[in-house]
This record gives C-alpha cells, sequence and structure tokens, in this order.
C-alpha cells in the first residue's frame, strides 16, 4: 500500500486485534462502534464482555472522530469514556444523527435522518446481500 502510493484505507479493527496490539501506533481518522454482542466470548477470543468492551474501547484513543450507535449499551459507555471526539447515530436513542421512517426491502433502505434542525430523506440502494451506509 505504501509502494502504491495508497491514500486512504476502510478496514475493520477487530476487537482481537485491538487486545492484542496488532493495530498498535496505527492512526485512525475516523472510528465506527455498532454493538457489542456475546459472540465473541470464549477461552480463544474474550473471557468476558468486560474484556471484550475494554479492547473495542482502545480503538477510541487511536482516532480524531467516532461515530458511535447510541442505540446499543455498549456504544452508550463508549461516549461516556470522551476518549475522542464523539458523534453518535442511532434509531431509537438521542443522536446527533437519527434515522426515522425507516423502509427496508430486497432492493433499498429507505429512511429519513435528522441532522440537527434540518430532516433528510436518504435511499441506499442494496446491490450486495449487505446494505453499506456512508457516513461523512
Amino acid at each position: 500500500m505504501v509502494k502504491q502510493k495508497t491514500e486512504y484505507v476502510i478496514m475493520e479493527v477487530s476487537s482481537q486485534s485491538l487486545k492484542l496490539d496488532r493495530v498498535y501506533g496505527l492512526h485512525f481518522n475516523m472510528g465506527i462502534f455498532t454493538n457489542l454482542s456475546e459472540d465473541h466470548i470464549s477461552e480463544k477470543e474474550h473471557p468476558n464482555m468486560e474484556d471484550y468492551f475494554n479492547s473495542k474501547l482502545k480503538l477510541f484513543d487511536m482516532c480524531e472522530i467516532a461515530f458511535v450507535n447510541t442505540d446499543d449499551l455498549g456504544g452508550c459507555k463508549v461516549v461516556k469514556s470522551g476518549k475522542c471526539n464523539m458523534k453518535t447515530y442511532g434509531i431509537d436513542n438521542g443522536a446527533n444523527l437519527l434515522a426515522k421512517d425507516i423502509t427496508i426491502t430486497n432492493t433499498y433502505a429507505d429512511f429519513k435522518v435528522k441532522l440537527g434542525e434540518r430532516n433528510e430523506r436518504v435511499k441506499v440502494r442494496n446491490t450486495t446481500a449487505d446494505l453499506v451506509y456512508i457516513m461523512h
């Protein structure tokens, strides 16, 4: 990537890579927190939810800005940590970016986003098995 003079990279940083310092020393412009689930609790990954959460929390020591899901209890704890400039998103709880009137079909997702005092309609086409949202 250095030889190709890559300017931007989007990567998934696993809780395991954070726990084992595999990304130590990297700087991220942006970090995104989606959720915590018990899927990663095991002898090989994280012995308990506290270890899992603390591992994920390391990302926010390495980024300038974070987008955090406030509909997840873990996300609320991330925001309270105050580790970097936090922006929030959600559906049910108060957030900087609040989605409402959501319609999801096989071909698109359509919703309103409340940005401060403005309401904007967003329609994202589903061109793969997963919907991808890009926030900027």
